[in-house]
């Protein structure tokens, strides 16, 4: 194999390999005696099929898988013997192919990118503010409203009763622009709750001071780009129009019922079907998950800070690949959760190429810090073993509702995937490592200022 690397750029190399004309030949012999074993033709005997006849009716284009395997293998082997190790997906030139001839080399040349050299520093005992909080019984008794609310009753209001926030609804409405019907803008017999917001904006505060049985209209400002669909989607769908001129929306309504919810006492009964055997076990344990969720929470929010620090500390530059890679999984996020919504991509207003505009720094800054994480990992011995693969898996499968093996195999066959699987993982771990060996500078509350501008 002949080898010659050029640098392009700091970060980008470009290799042209040329593999020896006797492996071409061979493999090129071997493909031909392959395809006479499988091949019939009339008038011949299989595998006695004349290779000049086979050599008209197949061409050697036509051996793509094995021209593929060859250019796979001597690529890893070129990376091998330069020592290269791409940071991305490479850019392979294989222009030469449609000239390939038996009795002569094969020349092609590959574009990869590669990591930048990382001597990470300064990331043990990285001093970051820690907010300490304690669950009050004002937090704990709105909790507890909140699993009560599951128990309450519904009870009719008397007739000339004015409804109020907290209220509960049976309506039929229909909904009009310019006098058009507004696509799904119309139901029978639907349940709203003041207050709730679940309505389009306004709508529901034009309900406050109806009564049973009365007929009325309502105008309400419809969301920007309305009748791109985007208001079903309750995400932020970067590269979207931001401005619009209001549209007024006219709804014919009808109040069928209106109910208030009768709020049950904590028992003991309701406290068993919780999952525990006393009232005050209750309280204590839903103080418990709620300081474990604020925990939780505010761990994100501090190895985020410390990610952002690792960053700053250590400039190095993201290649433009990894980059790439990094941008088609937040689209492909994005994509995902529009169509879990109930969305199609094209009805939500989600424009990729806005969005990868507005994310190419946040990705960058990702980027960078994979780099630097997966150094640290190399540092402290810090690995993804198959066990974290399949827990990976597995937690993926409950969060899809899928079975495990098929989460599983679908990844499995997808190296790109599970190399973006593994680095996450990877990331994750040393994030951990790197919070239990951080300063905490305990706080009851941050200075959000000072913390912006650090």
């Amino acid at each position: 194999m002949e080898l010659v690397v050029e640098e392009l750029e700091s970060l980008k190399r470009k290799l042209d390999i040329t593999i020896p004309e006797d492996i071409v030949t061979a493999r090129v012999d071997n493909a031909y005696k392959e395809l006479n074993r499988q091949m019939t033709m009339p008038g011949f005997r299989p595998g006695k099929i004349p290779r000049h006849i086979m050599e008209k009716q197949v061409p050697l284009q036509s051996f793509t898988n094995m021209f593929q395997e060859l250019l796979q293998e001597y690529y890893e082997k070129a990376l091998r013997e330069s020592g290269i190790v791409p940071a991305g997906s490479p850019e392979i030139d294989n222009s030469d192919f449609q000239d390939v001839k038996k009795n002569s080399p094969l020349k092609f040349s590959v574009t990869v990118d590669i990591k930048p050299e990382v001597k990470v520093k300064a990331y043990k005992g990285i001093k970051v503010k820690k907010v300490e909080t304690s669950i009050s019984e004002q937090e704990v008794e709105v909790a507890i409203k909140s699993i009560l609310d599951q128990y309450g009753t519904f009870e009719h209001h008397e007739d000339d009763h004015k409804a109020e926030k907290g209220d509960y609804l049976v309506i039929d409405f229909e909904g009009f622009f310019d006098g058009q019907p507004l696509e799904n803008g119309s139901a029978k017999n639907h349940i709203v709750r003041i207050g709730e917001k679940k309505m389009l904006k306004g709508f529901e505060e034009e309900l406050i001071g109806h009564t049973l049985g009365e007929e009325f209209k309502a105008k309400v400002i419809l969301p920007a780009d309305w009748n791109n669909k985007i208001s079903r989607v309750r995400i932020p769908v970067p590269g979207a129009v931001d401005e619009a001129p209001d549209d007024i929306a006219v709804f014919n309504i009808k109040i069928n019922e209106l109910k208030k919810k009768i709020m049950p006492e904590l028992t003991d009964d309701i406290a068993e079907k919780e999952g525990y055997d006393s009232i005050d076990n209750m309280k204590r344990g839903v103080k418990t998950k709620l300081q474990s969720i604020y925990e939780q929470k505010e761990e994100i929010r501090i190895k985020e800070e410390i990610f952002d620090k690792v960053v700053k500390e250590n400039e190095i530059e993201a290649p433009e690949s990894m980059v790439e890679n990094e941008l088609k999984f937040m689209t492909e996020g994005m994509k995902f959760q529009i169509e879990q919504s109930g969305m199609q991509v094209e009805d939500s207003g989600f424009d990729e190429e806005k969005a990868k505009d507005e994310w190419r720094g946040k990705a960058e800054n990702n980027c960078k810090g994979y780099l630097l994480l997966e150094n640290i990992g190399t540092l402290e011995n810090i690995h993804v073993s198959q066990f974290d693969l399949e827990e990976e898996f597995k937690t993926l499968a409950e969060q899809s509702k899928q079975k495990f093996d098929d989460v599983k195999n679908r990844m499995m066959s997808n190296p790109e995937v599970i190399k973006h699987t593994s680095s996450k993982i990877l990331g994750r771990k040393v994030m951990d490592f790197l919070y239990a060996n951080s300063e905490f500078e305990y706080v009851d509350k941050l200075d959000e200022k000072k913390t912006g501008e650090e």
